[in-house]
């Protein structure tokens, strides 16, 4: 009898429409977690961890073009269901994804910029929304980079080369943290 494999992507999408809570902490395993609303996320690549800090800074050099203050975003609808999840992120991914629309275009009048790494997308509808997204992540990186024993460089050096590399190229082109990781360990 032949054994049958199927392969599975899991995908998984966390919707938040306004300012929110995140609290990044270590764990009763000594991992390092993050709090968002419906999930808890837990960090066990640096690299991960490298990669959604480096999609949250991509964000954030949107969110002038994303969500002008100046553009009321419309009245967000509460999703009908809400489901609690916890995602372990243990892989190394090669880079983050950054999808955005304007307000302007879209047909609710609402504008969103998410973040995707591998099956996990966390997709914001306000500006508040991604503002407390981008401290949430850079908060559970430091939690990495503060170790030490990584390599990593700090959370402000990090967005300091995304601002950098999107001013120069604009959005997806920034060289990937495992790329640079090799390298720092080939030296």
């Amino acid at each position: 009898m032949e054994t049958e494999f199927v392969e599975a992507t899991s995908r998984l999408t966390i919707y938040i429409a306004g300012e929110h809570e995140t609290d990044a902490s270590i764990g009763l395993t000594l991992i390092p977690l993050l709090k968002i609303p419906t999930a808890i996320i837990e960090l066990r690549h640096p690299i991960g961890a490298r990669v959604w800090w480096e999609g949250w800074c991509e964000a954030a050099e949107m969110l002038d073009r994303i969500f002008p203050e100046q553009i009321n975003a419309g009245e967000l609808r509460e999703p009908e269901l809400t489901i609690n999840s916890f995602v372990i992120l243990d892989d190394a991914p090669r880079r983050a994804k950054i999808r955005a629309r304007s307000a302007a275009v879209s047909p609710d009048g609402i504008g969103a910029l998410s973040v995707t790494v591998g099956g996990l997308t966390i997709a914001c509808a306000s500006r508040d929304a991604v503002e407390c997204q981008v401290r949430g992540w850079r908060e559970a990186y430091e939690v990495f980079a503060k170790d030490g024993g990584f390599g990593l460089p700090s959370a402000d050096e990090v967005a300091a080369r995304v601002r950098a590399d999107h001013a120069r190229h604009g959005v997806n082109e920034l060289s990937t943290a495992a790329e640079e990781q090799q390298a720092a360990r080939r030296r």
